[in-house]
């Protein structure tokens, strides 16, 4: 998923969780005239969502008003908004990791009945099953995501380092990709390589994965931490070199930098989504082309997946509204292609094929990144632990590897972290 962004601060989230009571499923609703007004909730200013907003208006009558917080707030509000009894939503937007805690929460209607059946062979089966737990539909997909490997032309060409191929078989391993970022850097790249999601869990999940090491949780709860384990010691190793090297900078600690690193031609090497393609289309005389995400040698490829859905607030009075509307953002195919923003990647599968087709069409340098993208989603997509521990485990995991950007020992950030998650998820009422 293309989560980028916010850091939850545990104790509020967690005290805001105790004080929620559970809600009625869509269901059980009592029947209200429609005010043909639909309430959605999500971040910043939603102007990024005004072309669905319009286009629902459009073809059902329905007005929508948005409100939004700061990204960093979301979750947090979220379950704040839903301990008074009336949250003043109708339709919010989901990062579908949070769906058992949601669940668990009351706060998601249950959907299940109105797209359960609906939904298949419509959306990727993976996204549906994100949407999903304890056998129920709780949430609408709307949005993937797949991670790529770009790469600054004239930077590599000035250092003699030839062009990475477009093909899953081209796949580089990472020490491969930090060898050639040393080159560009020797012959005057600013910085050599870098991860677009600092120290973010999405992102960095893969290392581990690669080499065996899985996502720092298992059992079938998932709430038995292993995040010390030979192959998280190894890709912390890893991660902290580059940067102690120098290959990697330090100094960006957030996605736009990052990417403002890579579109003035500072950056040669830069693992970021697809989704920004559009926005490096419009660089002059930015000339740079995408790759397969790197492996571990020895490892097997992963790459992150999934983003964002919208639910349906457990005690919306707007419920047929908020039906429609989901309906038209993930299943109705004009819908699903207006609700992509034109950036990012669908869960219908009809819309994320028709969104790929485009990039090579918009750019002759990124030709086979359509395909390279259906593949990655295809074969290599893994997602973030479902977990009732998942707060935790992203927040503490995030702030260890920035520990180890900064310096620390991977040999000591992840002991420590083990114990630290283990204290940590003790509190979870299972």
């Amino acid at each position: 998923m293309t989560i980028t962004g916010y850091r939850l601060g545990r104790r509020g989230f967690l005290t805001g969780m105790l004080g929620v009571s559970a809600l009625p499923l869509l269901g059980s609703l009592p029947a209200r005239a429609q005010d043909k007004k639909l309430r959605v909730f999500g971040w910043g200013d939603g102007a990024g969502f005004k072309g669905l907003f319009d286009a629902f208006e459009k073809v059902s009558g329905v007005k929508v008003s948005y409100e939004g917080v700061p990204f960093a707030d979301l979750q947090n509000t979220i379950v704040q908004r839903f301990r008074t009894g009336n949250s003043g939503i109708d339709v919010f937007l989901v990062d579908p990791t949070y769906v058992p805690t949601f669940s668990k929460l009351g706060i998601l209607a249950d959907l299940t009945s109105a797209f359960g059946e609906k939904s298949k062979g419509i959306l990727f089966p993976s996204d549906v099953q994100g949407a999903t737990y304890n056998g129920k539909m709780l949430s609408m997909p709307m949005w993937e995501s797949s991670q790529l490997l770009y790469f600054n032309k004239g930077l590599l060409a000035k250092a003699g380092v030839e062009a990475p191929g477009v093909s899953p078989d081209a796949r580089m391993t990472w020490d491969k990709v930090i060898e050639l970022a040393k080159k560009a850097q020797a012959a005057g790249a600013e910085t050599g390589f870098g991860f677009e999601q600092v120290d973010r869990y999405y992102q960095l999940q893969v290392l581990p994965e690669s080499l065996g090491g899985g996502p720092g949780v298992k059992g079938d709860d998932l709430l038995t931490v292993d995040v010390a384990n030979d192959a998280w010691l190894q890709a912390g190793k890893w991660y902290g070199s580059i940067f102690a090297d120098g290959v990697a900078s330090r100094g960006p600690t957030n996605y736009q930098e990052m990417r403002d690193l890579f579109a003035a031609g500072r950056l040669a090497f830069l693992v970021s989504g697809p989704r920004y393609i559009a926005d490096f289309n419009k660089v002059d005389g930015l000339d740079y082309g995408a790759a397969p995400q790197p492996y571990f040698a020895g490892g097997k490829a992963v790459t992150p997946s999934e983003s964002f859905h919208l639910g349906v607030a457990a005690d919306t009075t707007n419920a047929d509204q908020a039906l429609e509307f989901l309906n038209f953002a993930g299943l109705d195919k004009d819908g699903a292609l207006v609700a992509t923003g034109g950036n990012n990647l669908s869960a219908n599968i009809e819309v994320a094929a028709e969104v790929l087709s485009r990039i090579p069409q918009q750019n002759p340098n990124l030709k086979g990144i359509d395909s390279l993208v259906r593949y990655e989603l295809a074969n290599t997509a893994i997602r973030r632990p479902r977990t009732l521990g998942y707060l935790q485990l992203e927040e503490l995991v995030t702030r260890a590897w920035s520990d180890i950007r900064n310096g620390s020992d991977a040999a000591e950030t992840f002991p420590q972290l083990q114990r630290e998650l283990e204290r940590s998820f003790k509190r979870i009422e299972r």
